[in-house]
């Protein structure tokens, strides 16, 4: 007999498709003929037999006063199949109905998390805009002078306009900053500053609902995260930092 399996998908387990097969086989047969042939326990016999009977696959007789077992038409498995049909059909008009509820929860308490990778002076740059786009005020520790050393005239200009734009921040420096910063157009911000023993190899700036993390190369790179959980992370470890920092 080729190998029915299939009927696993039908939801029986392999015992049960064993007794029905066994069945098919015999025609007919006690409980005790059932064990003997499946060698499975007598009472294990009798369960599975239960719901085969309340899948119409197996129906009880009497012979010679003693109850027998056997299969009835193998197309009695097409009717299992329709009702699995129907169930899985009121299933998804179910769904189809509260499809529209779980999109409003989604839309309240998930959110569509993205990160970004830039590469170069560029990338800093686009990240600077970005920030003045935003119009809020801003964190960033880990800051080692480089962003001056780095861009030189577009340092002081990209501070006079968010001084315009009334844009405050709070930043930490390493100590060997100290009597450097703040700079003439570093207004509207506090500082603070770490030990020179507490070196960053990257620094951190916390805008908006988004996380930039500048490794600085000869060519940095730039990690964006914009992502509510990750903000929240990060401006947990500034505070942290702020309350261990001098002025």
């Amino acid at each position: 007999m080729q190998d029915i399996t299939v009927l696993e998908k039908l939801g029986l387990t392999k015992n049960e498709r064993t007794i029905y097969l066994t069945l098919l086989e015999l025609g007919s047969a006690t409980v005790s003929g059932i064990t003997k042939k499946t060698a499975l326990h007598r009472s294990y016999v009798y369960d599975i037999l239960d719901k085969l009977i309340d899948l119409g696959l197996v129906a009880s007789i009497i012979k010679n006063k003693k109850k027998y077992f056997q299969t009835g038409h193998p197309d009695n498995l097409l009717e299992i199949i329709h009702a699995q049909e129907e169930e899985i059909k009121n299933d998804r008009e179910t769904i189809k109905k509260i499809i529209p509820e779980l999109i409003k929860r989604q839309n309240l308490s998930s959110e569509k998390q993205k990160a970004e990778i830039f590469v170069g002076k560029k990338g800093i740059k686009e990240i600077l805009e970005d920030i003045l786009k935003t119009k809020r005020d801003f964190v960033a520790f880990g800051a080692e002078g480089k962003f001056k050393n780095m861009f030189k005239w577009y340092f002081e200009n990209w501070q006079r306009r968010r001084v315009e734009l009334k844009i405050k921040y709070k930043i930490i420096y390493n100590r060997k900053l100290k009597g450097k910063r703040p700079t003439i157009t570093q207004k509207l911000m506090k500082l603070k500053f770490l030990p020179e023993k507490y070196t960053f190899p990257a620094t951190t700036i916390i805008y908006g609902n988004k996380t930039a993390v500048i490794i600085w190369e000869i060519d940095p790179i730039v990690f964006l995260l914009d992502s509510s959980q990750a903000t929240i992370s990060f401006l947990n470890y500034f505070e942290l930092l702020w309350k261990i920092a001098k002025p």
